[in-house]
């Protein structure tokens, strides 16, 4: 008997659903916490740091006049970083915006600036979490922004640099490989050197880390390992609510001596190429960071010379780090 199966069939239409599926999640929450300061006016933007002298326990003899004076800006310094500018150019065909059913992009050049305006977050958070020194437009190379990795340095940079006064001390860069690192002399250990560095009991801070160290965060705030080899790991014993059946392993915020480290997760953290450093972490005091936006992510529209609808979608930013004494780093 003759039929038709459906295996003979050439003539099926392809059934494409309308939902499109975004398979990557990843946020950019510096750029989200950060604060936003005003716009630089220039490529270079500086601003004034200074600090106090040190105390004397030194007295002053009875009826002894003033003959010497103090200097009080003999502290002062200028620091400063340099604009970047970044951009995403789409473009589809005039056939592709006009004629093609495409899932998820009923109008397909509006859906290509959506896309690029993620994109365009993220390399602004790619570049402020990068190891990148400043740079300067010659013509050949564009202006860059001096990132964190560079900024948390005892040596600063080598374009963008930092006087040796305000940089953050040894003791703020940890260089402990990950799995090796320990709650008491690494965690306690950068809030006690930042606290001795510039003061200030119970400050807030962010740890900015990649995955590794964000597992490793957890890890040692829960176990407590024996420094000898042949003695028994002391586990420690958390107490919760076991009405849910649900088990919590997750540190969050960690409270020492000397201040508060919430703990952030970072995608794009020490982006070098295309890879993440995902051992770094940045202890940073949000009030003293800045994203200076001179032009917002912005669309601009190009004109269609037959091709097809373009756009420019563009931005222009430098990061502004108060005084990096104040910040750390863990980076093995």
């Amino acid at each position: 008997m003759s039929q038709t199966l459906v295996n003979a069939v050439t003539t099926k239409k392809e059934d494409y659903s309308d939902l499109l599926a975004i398979a990557d999640y990843r946020g950019t929450p510096f750029s989200s916490m950060v604060n936003k300061s005003k716009a630089p006016t220039n490529p270079r933007f500086d601003w004034t740091v200074d600090s106090y002298s040190a105390p004397t326990t030194d007295g002053v003899v009875d009826g002894r006049d003033v003959t010497d004076y103090d200097d009080q800006f003999a502290n002062r310094a200028k620091l400063f970083n340099y604009v970047q500018k970044v951009w995403r150019n789409p473009k589809v065909s005039g056939m592709t915006q006009d004629i093609t059913d495409m899932p998820g992009a009923t109008n397909p050049i509006q859906a290509a600036v959506a896309k690029a305006l993620i994109e365009i977050k993220r390399d602004v958070e790619a570049t402020c979490l990068s190891s990148n020194d400043g740079q300067v437009d010659d013509g050949a190379v564009p202006y860059k922004t001096a990132g964190l990795g560079t900024i948390i340095s005892t040596a600063g940079g080598t374009v963008v640099t930092i006087p040796s006064a305000y940089r953050p001390a040894s003791a703020q860069i940890i260089t402990t490989a990950t799995a090796s690192l320990d709650e008491d002399t690494d965690l306690q250990g950068i809030l006690t050197a930042i606290f001795d560095a510039v003061g200030g009991m119970g400050m807030n801070y962010t740890l900015l880390c990649g995955s590794v160290l964000r597992r490793r965060v957890t890890a040692m705030t829960r176990t407590n390992v024996s420094a000898s080899a042949n003695s028994a790991t002391r586990v420690r014993a958390f107490n919760q609510s076991a009405v849910s059946a649900t088990v919590e392993s997750s540190t969050t915020t960690f409270r020492g001596d000397f201040g508060e480290i919430n703990v952030v997760a970072s995608s794009w953290i020490g982006l070098s190429g295309s890879t993440v450093d995902t051992d770094r972490g940045y202890v940073l005091d949000m009030d003293k960071l800045h994203l200076r936006y001179n032009e917002r992510p912005t669309v601009n529209p190009l004109p269609d010379l037959g091709g097809g609808p373009r756009r420019n979608v563009t931005c222009t930013f430098g990061l502004q780090f108060d005084n990096p004494k104040g910040l750390g780093k863990f980076q093995p």
